[in-house]
């Protein structure tokens, strides 16, 4: 970090340096009656404008760094290496990214809003993740409250949860939820096992899948001078 902050401010102020220079050389072509002294100076005033714009973009590029949202412990401030992170690390920044969308994401099952709709629509990587989070979530409560929230979720915030599912690879899970939305009396006895009994597939699906592409949660973001 230190190296790339040094890097920054002397390819900043090597390209201010190239620009006082190419000011200079171009008053002195203006000034000068000696043609070859004229086409010297004005070559050397288009090198230091050409070098002054390379060292800005180079200052540009050494202020950007890459950041892996599953990779950062935001707590701590330091980065990961895959083989540390754990279920209970990723299901705290999946919580942490939905808070802006939500005060407790159990509360999705309510409907999506229309903001955290529009978030996974520009990032996609992440619906699948919190489709799951979804279900693990609804793992966690009662027998009454699984049941009382499953059958007054829209069944559009269901499809839309199946949907997920299914593009994570899990079309045989996202088929049996859709059905028991849509057949909730016949089906209601199995709501509850099917929700409890999956509370470790969901842990484990969050994981791997994650895992599995962790590239695609990859951003860039300034750093702080």
């Amino acid at each position: 970090m230190r190296e790339n902050k040094f890097s920054y401010r002397n390819m900043k102020y090597i390209a201010f340096g190239l620009s006082l220079f190419a000011f200079v050389f171009f008053i002195l072509a203006c000034t000068v009656k000696i043609t070859g002294v004229v086409i010297f100076f004005s070559v050397m005033a288009v090198l230091s404008l050409i070098g002054g714009c390379v060292c800005l973009y180079l200052s540009h590029r050494s202020n950007v760094k890459h950041q892996n949202y599953f990779l950062f412990d935001r707590r701590r401030g330091v980065r990961l290496a895959p083989e540390e992170i754990t279920f209970e690390f990723l299901n705290d920044n999946l919580t942490y990214y939905l808070s802006p969308f939500t005060e407790q994401t159990i509360d999705l099952w309510n409907g999506i809003p229309k903001e955290l709709e529009m978030a996974l629509q520009s990032e996609p990587a992440y619906r699948t993740p919190v489709a799951f989070k979804m279900l693990y979530d609804m793992s966690l409560l009662d027998e009454t409250a699984i049941l009382a929230l499953f059958n007054t979720a829209e069944k559009k915030t269901v499809a839309s949860i199946c949907r997920a599912v299914k593009a994570g690879g899990d079309k045989e899970m996202a088929d049996v939820i859709f059905e028991m939305k849509c057949d909730f009396e016949r089906l209601e006895n199995r709501i509850v096992p099917f929700f409890k009994k999956n509370k470790r597939f969901f842990e484990g699906r969050i994981f791997h899948y994650i895992k599995n592409h962790l590239a695609e949660f990859e951003t860039t973001k300034k750093q702080e001078k």
